[in-house]
């Protein structure tokens, strides 16, 4: 796994971040326990092609480090969107201003018709792979971001689709666009098998024969279902970030 968090405790330089003491949240009960804390700068490179501003992250159950927490857990993400940038610009990589610019495009209006894969999501960290599968894709608005929501996986080679790897993921912007909000939720559904071993063969050779064309069918299949079939409910994961807010730097 790609590290979120530095190894040492160099302490967090970044001025304008929130207060992690001033972030409020309604967990909707779909955790035991959640923390907000600053995390320094991950230098551009240090773990290869990668590279974090000072930012918040938000931990869930009882976990209090990034370090600490399990690859595809659930997190939430505060970023500076300008330093964020620069990090990545200043080392001659435009991969995350890209994105940037396209989740503020899909922020502003959602294409027609929804995509099935392939939408932009930071930080890269989180996205080791390709985004394949891309399935309820809405809008969402809060008082202190918006943004948009889907459900989806990222892979490294061509597989079924299963409940393994499927995330409930958000990428949102403040209204000045100065924040990234990302937030990360594992969710399944029982109209999908938890493994592989549980796939139809059926399936298995239809992704052989024409992978696109299953995976198309597979996420507006899954997109017909309603927001109670996917555990949690897709409405409380939508409630946990919309109800985020925090005081501005300096209050």
């Amino acid at each position: 796994p790609i590290p979120t968090t530095p190894p040492d405790s160099t302490p967090v330089t970044q001025t304008d971040l929130p207060d992690p003491t001033t972030i409020s949240l309604d967990d909707q009960g779909l955790v035991t326990s959640w923390k907000a804390v600053a995390v320094p700068e991950i230098p551009f490179g240090q773990y290869g092609p990668f590279g974090l501003p000072a930012h918040i992250q938000i931990l869930f159950n009882g976990i209090s480090q990034p370090q600490d927490r399990e690859p595809g857990g659930p997190v939430i993400y505060i970023m500076p969107v300008e330093a964020y940038r620069h990090m990545w610009e200043s080392n001659d990589s435009m991969l995350v201003p890209e994105q940037l610019d396209r989740i503020q495009a899909f922020r502003d209006a959602l294409p027609q018709p929804a995509p099935t894969r392939g939408l932009p999501v930071l930080p890269l960290e989180e996205t080791i792979g390709i985004n394949d599968l891309a399935t309820q894709l809405r809008s969402l608005t809060a008082s202190h971001h918006a943004g948009f929501r889907f459900v989806g996986r990222f892979t490294q080679e061509a597989l079924p689709v299963t409940n393994a790897g499927l995330r409930y993921i958000y990428q949102g912007l403040t209204p000045d666009d100065q924040y990234l909000i990302a937030f990360f939720f594992p969710v399944r559904t029982d109209q999908l098998p938890d493994d592989l071993e549980a796939v139809p063969q059926a399936e298995q050779d239809a992704l052989q024969q024409d992978g696109l064309t299953y995976l198309d069918q597979k996420a507006q299949t899954l997109d017909t279902l309603s927001p109670d079939a996917w555990s949690p409910h897709l409405t409380q994961l939508d409630a946990l970030i919309q109800s985020l807010t925090w005081n501005p730097p300096g209050h």
